[in-house]
């Protein structure tokens, strides 16, 4: 399975994943210029290619419940990282008042286990409102952020081997920014000496979207370590552009009973989309896209197999024909994590010199269209 920018790992055997990436064909004019993302983008100190922040949300309507998906990747290839800060979009409302105990998103993440050979594992598990006046994580939370007081801790609750493994997420306001961080242990001092690749976590009830037409970002500084010891010489930042109001249309169209036809619209406020490839992901099984509102391998690469949409009209129209099918066939379109702003128009969100090396368009998975072989027709004796 190919994969553009964000580095997702694909299954092969049980306890070992190989990495794939690869670049898609595509361009596109906008206010904000628009970009195929490529392969290498200039690295930093510790990060031999840039590690990426792509954010899928629930709700891309003005004033809404957005429950994001949050997916982090970075290459095996890159030193571990240490810290993860991310900013939630300037404008957007949050509820920071959730009852400890309560279960509000789930966790997936991919990690590669030194003291398993360099394994690529699997964990999964809830995300769950933690007690901010919990001494366990108060003594984490000053180590990681300086502080033990939060206005709320979120525990992405994983388990490997039946080994529980618990990271917290420090979330605070800050300014207009919802912050969080997140802190990784070095993988000499890790439960299976784990380095984290891929992490991927949703968190329902925290964030509405902001009220106003126009463009917002979801920001992420990352640090990575030297050795043992964070090098906060190597922070860098990405990002995911996401517009509001936007939408991802998806409807069958009449045609010829040979052929399925599929037509809709993408629709990104502040973007052009002109010259964007959507693709149409197909498979027996329901729900053959990407999602990243599903934490899970198949959340992240999909379960189908996809094609290529031509690029979409200046006015967001598109439309692609697949042959009849023999079977009941899911079909949904999805934006892909595989475009992005020609450069990060604002400055860093953290008030710091920190590069911002990437900033993605964020993905979009439409509805199911449930697609049935014509019926046969009886022959008259």
């Amino acid at each position: 399975m190919k994969r553009i920018r964000l580095l997702l790992l694909a299954a092969v055997a049980m306890l070992c994943l190989v990495l794939a990436a690869a670049a898609l064909a595509g361009s596109g004019t906008t206010r904000l210029a628009v970009h195929q993302v490529s392969l290498k983008p200039t690295a930093r100190e510790g990060y031999t290619s840039p590690p990426e922040l792509a954010v899928q949300q629930a709700s891309y309507k003005l004033g809404a419940a957005t429950n994001p998906g949050i997916v982090f990747a970075s290459s095996d290839t890159n030193d571990a990282t240490a810290k993860m800060t991310i900013f939630s979009p300037a404008g957007y409302a949050s509820n920071l008042t959730q009852t400890p105990g309560s279960t509000v998103g789930r966790a997936f993440a991919l990690i590669k286990a030194g003291a398993l050979g360099g394994a690529v594992l699997p964990l999964s598990g809830p995300v769950v409102v933690g007690n901010p006046a919990d001494a366990t994580l108060q003594a984490a939370s000053t180590q990681c952020r300086g502080s033990a007081t939060n206005q709320e801790i979120l525990v992405l609750n994983t388990s490997l081997q039946g080994q529980a493994i618990q990271v917290p997420d420090f979330i605070n306001t800050v300014g207009p920014y919802v912050t969080q961080e997140i802190c990784l242990p070095p993988p000499a001092t890790a439960a299976f000496n784990a380095q984290v690749l891929v992490a991927s976590f949703t968190i329902n009830g925290v964030f509405t979207n902001g009220a106003t037409a126009g463009p917002y970002e979801w920001v992420g500084d990352f640090t990575p370590y030297a050795g043992t010891v964070p090098n906060p010489a190597g922070t860098v930042e990405s990002r995911t552009y996401v517009g509001l109001p936007s939408s991802l249309t998806f409807k069958r169209l009449k045609s010829k009973p040979s052929l399925v036809k599929f037509g809709g619209a993408l629709k990104i406020q502040g973007l052009n989309p002109a010259g964007i490839r959507l693709r149409l992901y197909y498979a027996l099984k329901s729900k053959p896209a990407p999602n990243f509102l599903n934490p899970s391998l198949n959340g992240l690469l999909g379960a189908g197999k996809n094609v290529r949409a031509k690029g979409v009209k200046s006015n967001g129209s598109y439309g692609i024909t697949r042959k009849k099918v023999k079977k009941r066939t899911y079909f949904q379109m999805r934006l892909d994590d595989e475009y992005a702003l020609n450069s990060c128009p604002t400055p860093s969100p953290s008030g710091q010199p920190i590069p911002c090396l990437l900033e993605l368009i964020s993905p979009m998975t439409s509805n199911q269209i449930t697609v049935k072989p014509p019926k046969k027709k009886r022959r008259h004796r």
